[in-house]
């Protein structure tokens, strides 16, 4: 009998400092997401922010792999799709930009990254390359699967001569929305297109597996494999399903958002 209580009692006290040590390590993330919240502010936010997720790591909450949140909004099959078609991504030089996750941040000094023709995940402040993904499925009406990569920017025009002039000059604006399309019919090949000036410049075309990114305007264009460029490639993307996202009607942007765009219900449209 003696023996079973004292089990009980160390279970107890085992269980209790589980608790204990949780709500410490909630408590520490809490001062850290302050402190990660401030150094985002100043544009070097990696470290206050990756002790922040390691914690919340820790605490069980927030660290779903990709996979299982592509595979929550997509169901298995679809969601390999997305992976398997995400874009290799090439840079046209000097272009400092690089796209992220724009509710982190939405400064140039967040996304802005090294210019050297190497690979490269991440911009000079830490925050991933990434896309926000949507997936359009027609099949059921005897049409296509449409995957669509959107890529935030937190300013257009900031290289070559329009980083020279910065605000002044005419086409600059703040916040800029991009993306490449992926067309999958049930018989016959891959087509993409990707959006260049409100428009999608040569339409749907053979997709290669490449998407090249304009300095500054962030035009794009379907390309054959790109060597010796500044390049990030598609296995290093994170993808976020925009389906998966709340509170998408309160951001406000300079430009319209993709979950506004006509293209966002008709994948067929002109309009990018």
């Amino acid at each position: 009998m003696r023996g079973s209580e004292e089990g009980r009692e160390a279970g107890h006290e085992e269980g209790q400092a589980a608790i204990e040590w949780t709500a410490l390590l909630a408590l520490v993330a809490i001062v850290l997401a302050g402190l990660g919240y401030a150094v985002v502010q100043a544009g070097a936010w990696r470290f206050g922010d990756g002790i922040v997720h390691a914690l919340t790591c820790a605490l069980g909450e927030g660290c779903a792999a990709e996979e299982d949140v592509l595979t929550n909004a997509y169901g298995p099959e679809t969601a390999k799709l997305v992976r398997r078609y995400s874009p290799n991504m090439a840079y046209e030089a000097r272009s400092a930009e690089l796209p992220i996750d724009f509710r982190r941040c939405r400064q140039v000094t967040c996304s802005n990254g090294p210019d050297e023709a190497r690979e490269i995940d991440r911009s000079s402040a830490g925050l991933r390359v990434m896309a926000f993904t949507r997936v359009v499925d027609r099949r059921a009406q005897g049409g296509s699967l449409y995957l669509q990569y959107w890529f935030y920017y937190p300013e257009s025009f900031t290289a070559g001569i329009g980083r020279i002039f910065g605000h002044r000059w005419p086409g600059f604006h703040r916040d800029d929305w991009e993306g490449v399309q992926v067309r999958l019919p049930s018989h016959g090949p891959a087509t993409a297109r990707a959006t260049a000036h409100g428009g999608y410049g040569d339409g749907w075309t053979r997709w290669t597996g490449w998407y090249r990114v304009s300095g500054g305007s962030h035009a794009g264009q379907v390309v054959d494999p790109v060597d010796g460029s500044r390049t990030t490639s598609a296995a290093e993307l994170v993808l976020v399903p925009l389906e998966s996202l709340a509170g998408l009607g309160s951001a406000r942007f300079a430009v319209t958002p993709p979950w506004l765009k006509q293209v966002y219900g008709d994948p067929e449209s002109a309009a990018s």
